[in-house]
């Protein structure tokens, strides 16, 4: 009888501590191992210890008792065994969503770098300050030339296109804008807007003949038209 119990307080004993043994067993994954498997704890056998080495009962009263006591520890460890790998793989799912999110914003950072590069190779080297200030030379307003008006007198030759009878009334008005324009060096207010309106009109009316007039002609009256605009209003726009 003594045997059995000291039997069974050693297997229950080892029941006990048998959880914690098994938790401190399970090895920290290093990285770039294959894919993390799940932790599974292996199922456990309840024990029974009686008389006639049956399992189950049959033996003494005492025997039947420890056996049920050690069922119990046995049942106990089991439960904080599986309570610790679910510890286990939540941690490691965790883990694995933190690094999964940090590869995507890596991901989205590397792809906004490669766009920048890929846009910057398009444009080419920037210009250099010499270019910029050549550039803003060659894009300013120009006066009109001595083949395009008599400075003196302030007539103006008009290029054939613009000599169409569909510009007459503002060529008219213009003319005269201009004559006052060589008197007096600059035309007043009320001058400046008719003027402006009328160089509008008339680059309206150029555009809509784009497709029946060669282009270099059509160029040379936009030019044209801006040159008159810029000498009579401070302003180049045709807008």
């Amino acid at each position: 009888m003594y045997r059995w119990q000291i039997l069974m307080i050693v297997l229950a004993l080892s029941a006990i501590t048998f959880p914690q043994s098994a938790v401190s067993q399970y090895p920290q994954q290093p990285p770039n191992n294959p894919p993390y498997q799940p932790v599974v704890p292996a199922p456990s056998t309840p024990n029974s210890y009686g008389g006639g080495g049956y399992w189950g009962g049959g033996g003494t009263v005492a025997g039947n008792a420890m056996n049920g006591m050690a069922n119990v520890i046995s049942a106990q460890g089991q439960r904080n065994l599986s309570n610790s790998a679910a510890a286990v793989n939540l941690t490691e799912a965790r883990k694995n969503e933190i690094q999964n999110r940090q590869a995507a914003v890596n991901s989205y950072w590397s792809l906004r770098a490669q766009q920048r590069q890929a846009v910057a190779a398009e444009r080419g080297p920037k210009p250099t300050m010499q270019e910029i200030a050549q550039i803003a030379k060659d894009g300013a307003p120009r006066p009109l030339a001595a083949n395009q008006m008599d400075p003196v007198t302030g007539r103006l030759y008009w290029p054939s296109a613009l000599q169409q009878d569909v510009f007459a009334s503002q060529r008219q008005l213009v003319d005269q804008e201009f004559g006052m324009l060589a008197k007096y060096s600059a035309l007043d207010y009320s001058g400046q807007m008719e003027t402006r309106q009328a160089i509008k009109t008339m680059f309206s009316e150029l555009k809509t003949q784009i497709d029946q007039i060669p282009q270099d002609d059509y160029m040379n009256c936009r030019n044209f038209l801006q040159r008159l605009m810029y000498a009579a209003t401070g302003t180049s726009s045709l807008s």
